[in-house]
């Protein structure tokens, strides 16, 4: 934000005041929305500053391009990015970063619960984004794999009363030929996922041998953007690493000196 030498009062105020007004926007839209977490306000705050930061440097880069050169908003954005490679993917690599706090901040939103259901019992477990999740034991099934004894209790999952389809948790007993346990038993977790969270169901066992099932039902918010973070982070290594882009200082120097040496050996001549 601030280059050396150059932390002047104004400059401060120009680099700082969109960034600024970006974090205590995201804070007040937090605390409208409820949001009491101390450790959840402070990291989504703060993503929303370096947010600001990063889509500040964009917005001024290709501003500048426009009014120079005329060219239209995404061919200025291009060739931003192209001639100046390590600067904006670096940009990128910190947006990354940003994604990683925001989506581990959601942990402080996990919502859990166990339940014990016999079929046709259901249960209901409330989202932070607002939204009811119904879930229905529809019963309990073994059966036999080609190296494991599997035990699998089955959920029929509603979302605000739309359905969203079959939930399956497993237990595992891993077997060797002559059908006698070779590890501890395993568990399979059901996984459901969106933008938003994963919602996850794990069959914890039966009771008494019947159809009545333990489950421990979790939601995760966030999870899917850890792995979107991960991609950004590729993105711009590749932009950062990608060969070509505007002059490097040596180069420049190295033509500025050329140019002199001629100059030199022309003026000699006359």
């Amino acid at each position: 934000l601030i280059a050396w030498r150059k932390a002047s009062a104004a400059n401060l105020r120009r680099q700082f005041i969109a960034p600024v007004t970006a974090g205590l926007v995201t804070l007040a839209g937090l605390l409208a929305a409820g949001v009491r977490d101390f450790h959840a306000l402070v990291a989504l705050a703060l993503a929303g500053f370096v947010a600001g930061t990063v889509a500040q440097e964009f917005y001024r880069g290709v501003r500048a391009r426009v009014r120079m050169h005329g060219e239209s908003v995404p061919l200025a954005f291009g060739r931003l990015v192209g001639r100046n490679r390590r600067r904006y993917g670096g940009y990128l690599v910190h947006v990354r970063v940003l994604i990683y706090f925001v989506a581990f901040a959601g942990m402080a939103f996990k919502r859990e619960m166990e339940a014990t259901l016999k079929p046709g019992e259901a249960v209901e477990l409330a989202s932070p984004f607002g939204h009811t999740y119904r879930l229905t034991h529809v019963g309990i099934s073994q059966f036999e794999a080609l190296n494991r004894v599997v035990s699998a209790a089955t959920l029929s999952v509603e979302k605000d009363g739309k359905p969203v389809g079959l939930l399956s948790s497993e237990k595992r007993q891993h077997v060797d030929s002559f059908k006698r346990p070779t590890f501890e038993p395993s568990t399979e977790v059901g996984i459901w996922s969106n933008l938003q969270e994963d919602l996850y169901v794990t069959f914890a066992g039966a009771v008494g041998g019947t159809e009545e099932a333990v489950y421990r039902i979790t939601i995760n918010p966030l999870v899917w953007w850890v792995w979107f973070g991960g991609f950004v982070l590729a993105l711009g290594g590749i932009v950062t690493m990608w060969p070509g882009g505007g002059p490097t200082m040596a180069q420049a120097t190295k033509r500025g000196q050329a140019g002199y040496e001629v100059a030199l050996v022309e003026a000699g001549k006359e």
